[in-house]
């Protein structure tokens, strides 16, 4: 089961606070890939960071590329944190209308 689907069975069945967790957890990861395709000729630069598990992964490819990507990551941690608002502002509302409802 994907995450996302786990967290929607935890909506479903009530448990907001299980299926944040989840969410939340899932949205302090972040992937960034930088690629330049000219031709035959292909370059890419990968990177994926895990605040949880205090993980940084690298694969790079040329140098202007990497300068490129590099950039990119400077910025990874705004939209960490702006999906992680987002994430929450969702689960007020979730919660909000779930006490509603019942």
């Amino acid at each position: 089961m994907s995450k996302i689907e786990e967290v929607k069975a935890q909506i479903r069945q009530g448990n907001l606070e299980e299926a944040m967790a989840i969410a939340i957890s899932e949205a302090m990861k972040i992937e960034i890939m930088t690629a330049n395709i000219n031709g035959d000729d292909s370059t890419a630069c990968h990177s994926l960071i895990d605040l949880l598990e205090n993980e940084i992964e690298h694969q790079l490819g040329d140098k202007s590329l990497e300068n490129i990507h590099f950039e990119e990551l400077e910025n990874a941690h705004n939209h960490i944190l702006q999906n992680v608002q987002s994430l929450q502002q969702m689960f007020v509302i979730l919660k909000q209308n779930y006490q509603e409802l019942s």
